[in-house]
C-alpha cells in the first residue's frame, strides 16, 4: 500500500477545496482500508482533524529552498517525493490537487506496481520540449544527458506513483535536469514532468498510465467547472465525507455548463 502525497501552499483557498475532494475519492476507493495520506502545506488549520489517517507536514523553510527561491513552483513536487521516500514510507503516491479517483483505481494501480517500475498519469507526447536541446547535463546518476527529440517523452505527474528504490536516483537526475533547464532560460512551464519522464526513461523504468481510473482536470476550463460545484457539495455536507466521483469534467459537459452559464448571466 503506498502512502498519499499532497501538496497545498499559497493563498488560494480553491486549492484546498479540490484536495478534499481528491481525497474524498482516494477515501471511497479504498473504503475499509484506507491509504495513509500525508499533506504538505502551509496552513496546517484547513486541515486539522479532517481524517485519522491524514497527517500534515508543515512546508517550514523547504518551499524557498525546494522552489529555488520562488523561481520554479513545480520543482516543489519531485523534492516533496524525495522527501517522502526517505521519511514517511517506501512507496509513495503523489498527487495534484485537481484530481479524482475513480472505481477501478485501487485494482490497477496494484497491477502496475506488480509489474514493476513507476505509476503515472497518462502518455502525453514525445518530444515535448524542443527548446530543451542543445542543453547538455552532468547528471549524478545517469552521466551526460543531450535531450534527443526522437526519444524524449512526457507523461502527466498528475500522479507520480513510485517505490524508494530505483525512484530515489531517478528523482535526483530529475532535479539536476530541471535546474539545468532554468539555468538555460528554458521558458516552458511543465519541464518537471518533462524531467521526470525522462528521468524515469534513462532508468529504465516503465510507465504505467493509470487513466481511465484517475481523472485530472489541470485545464482552466475544467476548473472553472470543478471548483463551483465542489464548493456547492462542500457546503451541502457540511464539511467534507468519502464519495465516489460525481462530477464529469468531459468536453462536453463543461462546454455545455459555459453555454447554460451565459444564458443564466453567470458566466
Amino acid at each position: 500500500m503506498a502512502t498519499f502525497i499532497y501538496i497545498d501552499y499559497g493563498p488560494s483557498p480553491e486549492i484546498a477545496m479540490e484536495l478534499k475532494f481528491s481525497l474524498a475519492t482516494l477515501m471511497q476507493e479504498f473504503r475499509g482500508r484506507e491509504p495513509g495520506v500525508v499533506v504538505y502545506t502551509d496552513k496546517p488549520a484547513a486541515y486539522a482533524g479532517l481524517h485519522q489517517k491524514l497527517r500534515i507536514r508543515p512546508f517550514g523553510v523547504d518551499l524557498q529552498r525546494w522552489s529555488r527561491d520562488g523561481l520554479y513552483a513545480h520543482r516543489v513536487k519531485p523534492c516533496v517525493l524525495l522527501d517522502a521516500l526517505g521519511a514517511i514510507d517506501e512507496t509513495c503516491a503523489l498527487v495534484d490537487t485537481d484530481t479524482f479517483f475513480r472505481e477501478g483505481f485501487n485494482v490497477e494501480l496494484t497491477r502496475a506496481l506488480k509489474a514493476g517500475g513507476v505509476a503515472m498519469d497518462r502518455f502525453e507526447r514525445k518530444d515535448p520540449c524542443p527548446a530543451c536541446a542543445g542543453v547538455t547535463v552532468d547528471l549524478p546518476h545517469s552521466g551526460r544527458y543531450r535531450y534527443d527529440p526522437a526519444a524524449a517523452v512526457m507523461y502527466n505527474s498528475g500522479l507520480v506513483v513510485v517505490r524508494r528504490e530505483p525512484a530515489v536516483p531517478a528523482l535526483e537526475d530529475a532535479l539536476a535536469l530541471i535546474d539545468a533547464w532554468l539555468d538555460a532560460d528554458v521558458k516552458q512551464f511543465n519541464i518537471e514532468q518533462i524531467a521526470v519522464s525522462e528521468a524515469f526513461r534513462l532508468h529504465g523504468e516503465p510507465i504505467a498510465q493509470m487513466k481511465p481510473f484517475f481523472e485530472h482536470y489541470y485545464r482552466r476550463s475544467q476548473k472553472l467547472y470543478m471548483r463551483p460545484r465542489i464548493g456547492d457539495w462542500l457546503t451541502r455536507e457540511s464539511g467534507w465525507r468519502p464519495t465516489r466521483p460525481f462530477l464529469e469534467p468531459s468536453k462536453t459537459r463543461v462546454r455545455l455548463a459555459h453555454i447554460l452559464d451565459r444564458l443564466w448571466g453567470r458566466g
